[in-house]
C-alpha cells in the first residue's frame, strides 16, 4: 500500500511529466506558426515600402538615409531589385536573431518553468516575429543591437566594461543613423533602462559616461542628417530609379485577389516616398496633423493598448509586478524621462503613431524581460492555469498580430 508521501512524489513526477509535454508542444506549435508567417510574407506581403529605404545614396551629397542607398549600391546595376529583395530581409533576419539572443539569454539563466514561458512568449508579443516579417523597416536594426546590448549588459561585471560595451554600442547605432536617423531616438529610452536596472551597480558620474557613450554619437549623427542633409533631391532620384513591377496590393478588391497586385515601382516610389526626403520640419510636422485628429486619436489609443497588453503579458508571465520595475527605474528617471522624451520628435514628424507605441513597448518589455531573470517570482511554480492563460494568449497574439499596423489614416497611393 502506497504512503502519503509516494502519492505526493507520485503526483510531484506526473505533473512535471504533463509540463515537459506541454512546453515540447509549445515549442512545436510554435515553429510551425513562425514558418506559416514566413510562408505568408514570402509569398503576399507587399514590397515596394520596404524597398523605398534604399531609394537614396550619397551621389548628391549629405542627405539623410544615404548609407542605405550605398548599401544597395554594391549590387551590380541589372541586379537593382535583386538587391532590393535581399535587402528587404536583414532588417527581419538581425532583429529575429537580436530576439533569438535575448531568448537564449532566459534559457540560460535557468530552468524554472516560468523562463521557459518566457523565452516562448517573446516571439509572439506585439514587437516579436511578426512585427518583424511585415515591419521591415531599417530600424529594427538599431532594435536588434539594443537586445544585444541588454544581455551584454547582464553579462559583464565591471563598470569599466559597461562603459566599453555602451561605447561600441554607440559607435554601432551612429553608423546605422545613417541609414535611418531615427535609429538613436528609437532605442534611447531601452538603453536609459537597460543601463539603470541591468548593468552592475553605477555610479551617478559613470551612469552618465555610459549613457552619452551609448547615445552620443548615434544623436549627433541624427542631428546632423536631419539639420544638413539636402532636401532638393526627390526628382534626380526619382529619374534614375529604374521602371519594374512590385508587389503592392492596396485595396480590399487587389487583398482578395490573392494579395498579388503589381505596380510600377518607379513610379510608386517617385508620388508616395521621394517627396518626403525634401520636406523639413515644418512640413513633416505638417502632414502628421493633416492626417486630422481622429486618426491621431485612434493611433494614440490602439498605441496604448498594444504596449499595455504586452507589458501585461510580461507580468503575467513572470509573475514580476511592474510597480517593481518601475521603483528600479526611479533613481535614474531624468535619463529614463529623457529616453521617452526621444519618442516626441517622431510623433510630431512621422505618421507611423502606433509604430512609435510598439517601439516603446519593445525598449521598456526587453529590459524588463531581463530583469525579471533576477527576480525571485521567476523561479515560482507554475500552475495548470497558468499555463492555459499562456496558451490562450499566445494562440490570440500569434493569429491577431497587433504590432503590424504603422497607424490609421496614412494615405495610400494607389497605382
Amino acid at each position: 500500500m502506497s504512503t502519503e508521501g509516494e502519492v505526493l512524489v507520485d503526483r510531484a513526477a506526473a505533473e512535471d511529466r504533463r509540463g515537459r509535454a506541454f512546453y515540447k508542444r509549445a515549442a512545436a506549435l510554435l515553429a510551425i506558426w513562425a514558418a506559416v508567417v514566413l510562408a505568408i510574407a514570402l509569398s503576399m506581403a507587399p514590397d515596394a515600402y520596404w524597398y523605398s529605404y534604399y531609394a537614396v545614396d550619397y551621389s548628391l551629397g549629405w542627405i539623410r538615409r544615404g548609407l542605405a542607398g550605398e548599401i544597395h549600391g554594391l549590387f551590380p546595376d541589372e541586379h537593382y531589385f535583386v538587391g532590393l529583395a535581399v535587402l528587404r530581409w536583414v532588417p527581419t533576419l538581425l532583429f529575429t536573431a537580436g530576439l533569438a539572443v535575448t531568448a537564449r539569454a532566459i534559457l540560460r539563466s535557468g530552468r524554472s518553468e516560468r523562463r521557459m514561458l518566457l523565452a516562448l512568449l517573446l516571439p509572439v508579443l506585439p514587437f516579436g516575429f511578426t512585427y518583424a516579417v511585415f515591419s521591415a523597416r531599417t530600424d529594427l536594426i538599431g532594435d536588434a543591437a539594443l537586445a544585444v546590448l541588454a544581455v551584454t549588459l547582464m553579462a559583464v561585471t565591471t563598470a569599466r566594461a559597461t562603459l566599453a560595451a555602451s561605447a561600441a554600442f554607440g559607435v554601432l547605432v551612429a553608423v546605422l543613423a545613417l541609414i535611418h536617423e531615427a535609429t538613436p531616438l528609437l532605442v534611447g529610452l531601452g538603453v536609459a533602462a537597460a543601463l539603470a536596472v541591468l548593468a552592475v551597480p553605477l555610479t551617478a558620474r559613470m551612469y552618465r559616461w555610459c549613457l552619452a557613450a551609448a547615445l552620443g554619437p548615434g544623436l549627433l549623427v541624427a542631428a546632423l542628417a536631419s539639420l544638413f542633409g539636402r532636401r532638393d533631391v526627390a526628382d534626380v532620384f526619382c529619374e534614375r530609379i529604374p521602371h519594374g513591377p512590385v508587389n503592392f496590393p492596396t485595396t480590399v478588391t487587389q487583398l482578395l485577389e490573392g494579395f498579388r497586385h503589381y505596380i510600377d515601382y518607379h513610379d510608386w516610389a517617385c508620388v508616395a516616398f521621394l517627396p518626403m526626403m525634401d520636406w523639413d520640419a515644418g512640413q513633416a510636422v505638417r502632414e502628421v496633423f493633416g492626417l486630422g485628429i481622429v486618426p491621431l486619436t485612434g493611433s494614440t489609443v490602439y498605441g496604448i493598448a498594444v504596449f499595455v497588453i504586452a507589458m501585461l503579458a510580461l507580468t503575467h508571465v513572470t509573475g514580476v509586478p511592474l510597480r517593481r520595475f518601475a521603483d528600479a527605474l526611479r533613481p535614474h528617471r531624468a535619463a529614463v524621462l529623457l529616453g521617452l522624451a526621444m519618442f516626441v520628435p517622431l510623433f510630431l514628424t512621422g505618421m507611423d503613431w502606433i509604430r512609435w507605441w510598439v517601439t516603446i513597448g519593445f525598449n521598456l518589455g526587453l529590459v524588463f524581460a531581463l530583469y525579471a531573470l533576477r527576480q525571485p517570482e521567476i523561479d515560482g511554480p507554475v500552475t495548470a492555469r497558468t499555463r492555459k492563460v499562456f496558451a490562450i494568449g499566445a494562440i490570440l497574439l500569434g493569429v491577431l498580430p497587433v504590432g503590424i499596423i504603422p497607424a490609421f489614416g496614412i494615405p495610400v497611393y494607389e497605382m
